[in-house]
């Protein structure tokens, strides 16, 4: 059986918008870890860069939520993943620019 082709960073951030705006807000950063599929201490680093792009709204022992900049991305998607994965590449690389 062939081994799943790994997910890019993106993807990453894409599943965890979507888990996020699927659950309203989040106080359980383990359970939000299961859903994504990824390690506890990798989520928090996704977390911090995505608070970086102005995505979300996260403070430690707090919960996360999504940012009105991160919920109008999530609905230029349509909830769609791969339209998001897209859009989220587009962002991140206009962010990139700005910051240089």
């Amino acid at each position: 059986m062939p081994r799943k082709k790994p997910r890019t960073r993106m993807e990453i951030y894409a599943d965890i918008l979507l888990a996020v705006d699927k659950m309203g807000s989040c106080d359980k950063l383990s359970r939000l870890a299961m859903m994504v599929g990824v390690p506890y201490d990798r989520l928090i680093r996704y977390l911090s860069e995505l608070k970086n792009l102005g995505l979300i709204r996260w403070e430690p022992y707090s919960g996360v939520y999504l940012t009105s900049t991160g919920l109008e991305v999530i609905i230029n998607a349509q909830s769609n993943r791969n339209n998001l994965v897209l859009i989220l590449t587009k962002f991140a690389q206009s962010r990139a620019r700005v910051a240089t």
